[in-house]
């Protein structure tokens, strides 16, 4: 890491600035937690509106970057539509609000300073070159009241997981499980792994960082790849150096990722007669494994497939809607665009609408 990357990182964005400057006005809020119980929802909405004044006080005209926001962060309010990452410089100076996410969040510590990890239960000291996987809907934060820390977020989109990053399941090892449970199971606590200067591990951080913030073309794709090169790494030379606050367990979890990889790879036409046969699991077996993990039949789960697929497809405009269905395994296009918006609400043609639309707006993504 060269001392100009090093610097660049260290300096207060304008939110740190304005957090360092409020939490210094008000320092219970660099100790106090909030969140652990539904009787801080009145001072959290009290804070909030705090925040939101003095932000308009000192930045009048700029949208306070904490607005709509909740103890539940919705993953568009980080990631743009175009991408399924984002790599953002973890907030320094944050008043400790519990949260959680609908996101996976994986979170690299590249210089610790005083900084700390919290859930409802700890308080965890970080250090340099730590790695920490926050699944969906686990209430956590970060305490890093000191200039000298720097945390790199990974933010990872789930409802897109399983397309972009659909190899990454395609293992027997506790990550690939853990990724199944973040999309269609549960997971109850955080994973730790203490990977100190690992060079490696750190370069492909900073490449993340870089190619976010670059302007390359197909750089979206480059951050994915970076993404899967740097947890193959943590795999490879990690495995079985690892901490998990929440008891793993991995029963059943091969059987249904050979099936959901499966599912995935033959989508179009993919059928339970002939998964029993490819698989050499009988019919009633499958059904049973896929509503353990998902809570789905095989035919909700296969729709939920196509449609996430579709979604996907959609982002094109050059290929039209009517080819989009049949790829997807719909050869009756009205009946696509039916289910379509039986599931998400609007039809196809909207969803692009809306899709184009959006990625146009300047003022949509303004978390960075």
């Amino acid at each position: 890491m060269s001392n100009d990357q090093l610097n660049k990182m260290i300096e207060l964005n304008k939110m740190e600035i304005f957090l360092k400057s409020f939490t210094a006005k008000w320092p219970i809020y660099r100790e106090k937690i909030i969140g652990k119980s539904e009787q801080d929802d009145n001072e959290y909405n009290t804070l909030i509106r705090m925040m939101e004044g003095e932000w308009n006080k000192t930045m009048p005209g700029e949208t306070f970057f904490l607005k709509n926001t909740s103890y539940h962060l919705e993953e568009n309010y980080f990631i743009p539509y175009t991408k399924n990452v984002s790599i953002i410089k973890n907030l320094r100076y944050m008043p400790l609000i519990l949260h959680s996410h609908q996101f996976i969040e994986v979170n690299y510590v590249v210089k610790s300073g005083e900084s700390y990890y919290i859930d409802k239960h700890q308080k965890l000291p970080l250090e340099n070159g730590d790695v920490i996987l926050s699944p969906p809907n686990f209430l956590h934060t970060f305490e890093a009241n000191d200039s000298n820390s720097i945390i790199i977020d990974m933010i990872i989109r789930v409802t897109t997981f399983d397309t972009a990053f659909l190899h990454l399941l395609n293992n027997n090892n506790y990550l690939a499980t853990m990724f199944t449970n973040a999309l269609y199971g549960s997971s109850h606590g955080y994973v730790l792994w203490r990977t100190g200067d690992n060079l490696q591990l750190k370069g492909q951080v900073l490449r993340m960082y870089d190619e976010w913030n670059s302007a390359e073309k197909y750089s979206d794709k480059m951050l994915e790849i970076i993404v899967t090169e740097f947890f193959i790494t943590l795999m490879r030379y990690y495995e079985n150096q690892v901490s998990f606050s929440a008891p793993y367990s991995n029963n059943s979890d091969e059987r249904f990722r050979i099936l959901l990889n499966y599912m995935y790879s033959h989508y179009q036409n993919a059928s339970l007669p002939q998964m029993s046969m490819t698989c050499s699991y009988s019919e009633r077996q499958i059904i049973r494994l896929l509503k353990k993990h998902t809570g789905k039949s095989f035919s909700a789960l296969l729709q939920d497939i196509r449609m996430k697929k579709a979604l996907s497809l959609l982002k094109n405009p050059e290929i039209p809607i009517s080819e989009i269905a049949n790829q997807v395994g719909y050869s009756n296009a009205r009946y696509f665009n039916r289910i379509f918006k039986q599931v998400f609400t609007f039809t196809p043609e909207e969803f692009r609408e809306k899709y184009l639309e959006r990625i146009q707006d300047p003022t949509f993504y303004h978390i960075h």
